[in-house]
């Protein structure tokens, strides 16, 4: 790849003594740009909360009080250590007013006072008596800075000592399946360091060379061309031309998700979850096997459907002129299996590595509730995996990614060279048509190692958000264990618990039933 102007301002360089910056490419500045959009809420848009629940056997020889400060200690030189090996995590995007444009910047801390000052700043202890998944329901803080919160769960047994382990992160630093291997990396650091304690202390590890192992964007980790090809021109074009100008036809309408009306801010942030047992898991795997589909196929056909019966409570009778119904999302790839060496390792956990879908998920569907048809959920099926099946094999998908993230970023008001403006900008108004989409994590023990040190470091309940500040629902999927669990995150200013609860129950129930399951 030709090094050019604008991608030498994509490799990581010292600005000024100890400062290293790089340009935000287009999947960073999207994610800045919403952060900017919704500050007047107080909430962080799209901060990711990642979970794991640890658990560490007690010593014959000792006991849980004993135990406990030794994990605790462990888990701390840990985050400083992960910080030595995957710097990026310690970094932020900002805006440069001087240049007009977001830079992602890492800052050195070569003396021990200043790595304690950011293991005081991004490692913190909780104990309200709150397991993890409720504190992370209770509207925790979203730091400027990815921060690990290890939160003191209620002991229930004196032979292991728990801690739940909640990241919180801007999603210009990471993405949900760098999330995950971030916990991997952080445990495997973890279970060493309480195995084999250090003699030395270890806030003598950052002494600046962990720069040399900065991520560097999407753009040069996928080896993404620096100037697009006249086929890439022309599709963009018909893509962007196709948005502009959408083909509406009367007998079609769009679907949407009714939600609550009167709220016109975001509040708190909400995640349920529904768990498969390992054999309904098993069953529903080798009931999708012959059918070429995935869960994640599955589960999204399921939705689709559910949202259509949803739509049809709220505004049957149509008009007699409405034949179809349409389902209309755009898809997320995780783009680091397609990244070169060596960024599609672990090492580069803390970066965002994944891109959205060219071209729109459209699905037809019957304007009449589906109630057991199987051949529904079949025929929907086969509308969604075609969908994956085309953006897995679109040859060119990576090097229209930096595009498609373009044209998806809102337009914020940042402040000008002098420094005037960029205020806090009006909270968009809630999304009158708001959807339902998806995110698999996969088989997350792909990711995270569940146990260590012969059995006696456990891992349990990895999962991922995004912080949901809108009126729709992002589903998340993952399995681990043998279990199966797919989750929601919504909004309560625009919906109740019982509600999604009940969504998600029909999706669930609407996989079982489709595949020929009893559920």
């Amino acid at each position: 790849m030709t090094t050019t102007p604008t991608y030498r301002n994509y490799c990581w360089r010292e600005a000024t003594p100890g400062i290293w910056q790089r340009d935000a490419d287009e999947a960073e500045v999207f994610y800045s740009s919403l952060v900017k959009l919704y500050e007047g809420s107080g909430r962080m848009h799209f901060a990711i909360t990642g979970h794991i629940s640890l658990t560490v056997d007690v010593p014959g020889n000792a006991t849980s009080e004993a135990t406990a400060p030794l994990v605790d200690d462990s888990l701390r030189a840990a985050w400083l250590r992960l910080r030595h090996e995957i710097p990026t995590i310690a970094a932020q995007v900002r805006w440069d007013a001087p240049t007009q444009k977001w830079i992602k910047v890492y800052e050195t801390v070569p003396s021990r006072a200043a790595q304690e000052a950011w293991l005081e700043s991004t490692f913190k202890p909780i104990s309200t008596g709150q397991t993890g998944a409720e504190w992370a329901n209770s509207d925790p803080p979203a730091p400027p800075r990815a921060t690990l919160f290890v939160i003191i769960p209620p002991q229930t047994s004196r032979d292991v000592v728990r801690r739940d382990l909640v990241l919180r992160s801007p999603h210009d630093i990471i993405d949900g399946i760098g999330t995950l291997h971030l916990f991997d990396q952080l445990i495997a650091l973890f279970s060493s360091i309480l195995a084999h304690p250090p003699t030395t202390p270890a806030t003598t590890l950052l002494t600046g060379e962990e720069t040399t192992r900065l991520s560097p964007p999407y753009r040069i980790a996928a080896a993404v061309p620096s100037r697009p090809t006249p086929a890439h021109v022309a599709r963009l074009t018909a893509l962007r031309a196709a948005k502009d100008n959408p083909l509406n036809y009367p007998s079609i309408l769009n679907l949407s998700l009714p939600f609550q009306p009167g709220a016109t801010i975001p509040s708190r942030h909400q995640r349920l979850s529904h768990t498969l047992t390992p054999s309904q898991t098993t069953a529903l795997l080798a009931a999708l096997k012959p059918l070429s589909a995935t869960p994640t196929h599955a589960f999204h056909a399921s939705i689709a459907l559910v949202l259509r019966d949803a739509f049809l409570a709220r505004r049957s009778p149509l008009p007699p002129t409405i034949t179809r119904l349409r389902y209309n999302n755009y898809l997320l790839r995780n783009d680091r299996p397609a990244c070169v060496a060596p960024y599609n390792t672990p090492a580069h956990a803390a970066a965002v590595y994944h891109s959205t879908s060219t071209g729109q998920l459209s699905v037809t569907l019957s304007p009449r509730p589906s109630g057991e048809d199987q051949g529904e959920f079949m025929a929907t099926l086969a509308q969604i995996r075609a969908h994956y099946m085309a953006i897995r094999n679109d040859p060119d998908h990576t090097a229209l990614a930096p595009q498609n993230w373009a044209a998806a970023t809102p337009v914020v008001e940042m402040p000008g060279v002098g420094g005037g403006g960029g205020g806090v900008m009006t909270v968009p108004p809630p999304n009158q048509g708001p959807t339902v989409s998806i995110s698999s994590m996969g088989l997350i023990d792909r990711v995270v190692q569940a146990e260590r040190e012969g059995g006696r470091v456990r891992v349990y309940e990895p999962w991922v958000t995004g912080e949901e500040l809108g009126t729709g629902l992002g589903v998340f999927l993952g399995t681990f264990r043998g279990r199966m669990e797919v989750s929601v995150a919504y909004n309560e200013a625009w919906r109740g618990r019982e509600e999604v609860e009940g969504l998600l129950g029909q999706v669930v129930e609407g996989v079982m039933r489709g595949v020929g399951l009893d559920g």
